[in-house]
C-alpha cells in the first residue's frame, strides 16, 4: 500500500447484470445472501449463497433458466436456510473487478428487490476509485451510502470495530445478531480487549443480566464472525 493511503470502508448499492440482483428483481420480497466466491477459470466463476428455506426452491428455479447460470448444486440444508454454489459465467460477475482492483467484499452482501447491498473495503483512495470506475464501465449503477477511512492511529484490534464506526453499518446487523451485537459492543466499552482487561466475562455478563456462560458464548460467536474481517484489514494496513 503507496505512503498516504489508508484503508477505506464503503456501504454501496449496486445495480447489474447480475445472477442474484435478476432472481431477487424476479421474486420480489426475497432475500439472496452472497457468502464466497470460491472459485474461477479463464470463462466462469463460482460462487456461494445462502437462501432463507422458505424461498430456496424458487430462487434455485429462477436461477436455472437465467442464461449466464451453468450450474446450480445444493451444498448444505439447515432448519432455517439452504446453502447453494452457483457455476455462472465470468462476464457478469462482480469477482473479476474485485480481484484486479484489490478491493474486497466483507461478507454478508445480499440481492433484494432488484439490488446489491454491499460492504466494500479499499486498500485506499485510488483501489476504490479503480473499483467505481471499472464497475461503472461495465454498466453499474452504484450509490454510496456511507464511507469511513480506516486511520494508521486507529488501534486495530477486536475494539477496532466499535472505534471505527463498523458496527453501525447495516453490514454489521447483518453479521451478529442484536444479543451477540449487543454483548460486543459492551465488552469494547468496558474494556475487555484492552491490556490488562479492564473488565471480566463475568462482570459483563451481570451489566447484560445474563450468565457468564452465555455471555462468553455470545462474545465468541462474535468473534468469530468477525475476526476473518479484522485480518483482511490489518493486511490492507500493513
Amino acid at each position: 500500500m503507496s505512503s498516504g493511503s489508508h484503508p477505506i470502508i464503503v456501504e454501496l448499492e449496486q445495480v447489474h447484470r447480475c445472477i442474484s440482483i435478476a432472481a431477487s428483481d424476479k421474486l420480489k420480497g426475497v432475500k439472496i445472501k452472497w457468502l464466497a466466491t470460491i472459485g474461477q477459470d479463464e470463462k466462469t466463476v463460482s460462487n456461494m449463497f445462502e437462501l432463507p428455506i422458505k424461498d430456496a426452491r424458487k430462487i434455485i428455479k429462477a436461477m436455472k433458466e437465467d442464461r449466464d447460470v451453468i450450474e446450480v448444486s445444493i451444498l448444505r440444508m439447515a432448519e432455517n436456510s439452504v446453502d447453494i454454489i452457483v457455476r455462472q459465467r465470468k462476464g457478469v460477475a462482480t469477482a473479476p473487478y474485485l480481484a484486479k482492483t484489490g478491493v474486497a467484499w466483507i461478507p454478508p452482501t445480499w440481492s433484494e428487490n432488484g439490488a446489491d447491498s454491499v460492504t466494500l473495503l479499499a486498500p485506499g483512495f485510488k483501489n476504490l476509485k479503480a473499483f467505481i470506475d471499472l464497475v461503472s464501465e461495465h454498466g453499474y449503477e452504484l450509490k454510496i451510502k456511507s464511507r469511513r477511512n480506516l486511520e494508521p492511529k486507529d488501534n486495530v484490534s477486536l475494539d477496532f470495530f466499535r472505534s471505527s464506526g463498523f458496527t453501525k453499518l447495516k453490514a454489521a446487523s447483518e453479521l451478529l445478531t442484536d444479543r451477540q451485537m449487543e454483548a460486543f459492543d459492551l465488552a469494547c466499552r468496558y474494556g475487555y480487549y484492552e491490556e490488562p482487561k479492564k473488565i471480566s466475562i463475568e462482570e459483563l455478563g451481570g451489566k447484560l443480566g445474563i450468565s457468564e456462560s452465555t455471555c462468553a458464548e455470545l462474545i465468541r460467536k462474535a468473534e468469530r464472525k468477525l475476526l476473518p474481517i479484522l485480518d483482511d484489514i490489518l493486511r490492507m494496513m500493513r
